[in-house]
């Protein structure tokens, strides 16, 4: 059993597989419901683009195949990964992927956990168009040691608040976790460290999730999958507008939502994932629900199917002050403001 040198709270829950589950990879993504011991629902297909090694996209239905361009990793390959987990929204109603976040030297400064502002709650708790939310509560657990592997019980953290979280320009939530920097590392629990600028085009990136649609239940832990970093795009989906979005081929389904995008030159947060385009939305409209289009100067609009997205973060350390606390109100804070 990991060894502990914290008091461990008494509402600390030790985690459970939920009957009903929202995947997270897109905001819009139908209800996935998992059966214990059934696994799940005959055919379902994963939402967003996987491709095989070779760059090749490969159809959504064929999510379990080794022919996809990913690996669930162990507690031996993937220890350094240890900070990624899920984040579990209010009663099981929302399930994405988060990662613990070093923001500073103070270890004594509040735990942070980075995902996605459409993660929080249930679908109709997402940020609204133009909606900056702050200092909110929520009932979220963040999990971590998502191995497969993985023996002891599994520490799943309350989330304190949301201390930033939205939809507009960028789709990204900031959690305070109930405990500190130094409990969590003392747990074992490895922070990532972002990046201060974006990677050039070209660079190699991994993104480290855990994927959920369509995915059997012996699979539903960890994974890496490696890419290339893709230009930047001015994104559309529905209401929503990102335009600071980055183009990835790295292999993501519905529950990789708020993965990080990793640089494997610097080990560092480059962006983190939160669209793609369904196969089963290929009759939509562009720009339309789990149909995200890029838009270009002349206002036209285009999509392409074999591209996934995150959003870059590199303006998140500019909130943070030197004792690695969140501070909205800093002068040196660019990320936008209610």
């Amino acid at each position: 059993m990991l060894p502990m040198q914290f008091q461990i709270p008494t509402n600390y829950l030790l985690i459970r597989f939920k009957l009903s589950l929202r995947m997270g990879l897109s905001i819009f993504t139908p209800l996935l419901l998992t059966i214990s011991g059934c696994g799940n629902l005959l055919g379902d297909p994963a939402n967003a683009v996987i491709f095989n090694r070779s760059g090749s996209k490969v159809p959504d239905r064929e999510v379990n195949s080794d022919r996809v361009n990913w690996r669930m990793l162990s507690t031996a390959t993937g220890r350094k990964y240890n900070g990624v987990g899920m984040t579990d929204a209010e009663r099981g109603e929302g399930i994405c992927t988060g990662f613990f976040i070093s923001m500073g030297a103070n270890l004594n400064a509040p735990a942070y956990v980075l995902t996605n502002g459409h993660c929080q709650g249930s679908f109709n708790k997402s940020p609204k168009k133009r909606e900056i939310l702050v200092n909110r509560s929520t009932k979220t657990q963040f999990i971590v040691n998502y191995f497969h592997d993985f023996k002891p019980a599994r520490l799943s953290i309350p989330v304190k608040r949301m201390v930033y979280g939205t939809m507009k320009n960028n789709d990204l939530a900031i959690l305070e976790l109930s405990i500190t920097q130094r409990e969590l590392s003392k747990a074992g629990i490895t922070p990532l460290q972002i990046a201060f600028a974006p990677p050039t085009v070209g660079a190699p990136i991994i993104v480290v999730g855990i994927p959920t649609q369509g995915v059997k239940d012996q699979r539903k832990f960890l994974h890496s999958t490696t890419c290339k970093m893709g230009k930047i795009a001015n994104v559309k989906e529905d209401i929503y507008n990102w335009q600071r979005s980055i183009r990835n081929r790295c292999s993501i389904v519905g529950g990789m939502s708020g993965s990080p995008m990793i640089s494997l030159k610097t080990n560092r947060v480059i962006g983190i994932i939160n669209t793609g385009v369904d196969d089963s939305a290929a009759k939509q409209p562009q720009c339309s629900l789990n149909r995200p289009c890029e838009v270009v100067r002349n206002k036209l609009a285009q999509t392409f199917s074999q591209e996934n997205y995150g959003q870059l973060v590199d303006r998140i350390p500019t909130c943070f002050d030197r004792r690695g606390v969140f501070d909205l109100d800093l002068s040196t804070c660019q990320l936008e403001r209610p």
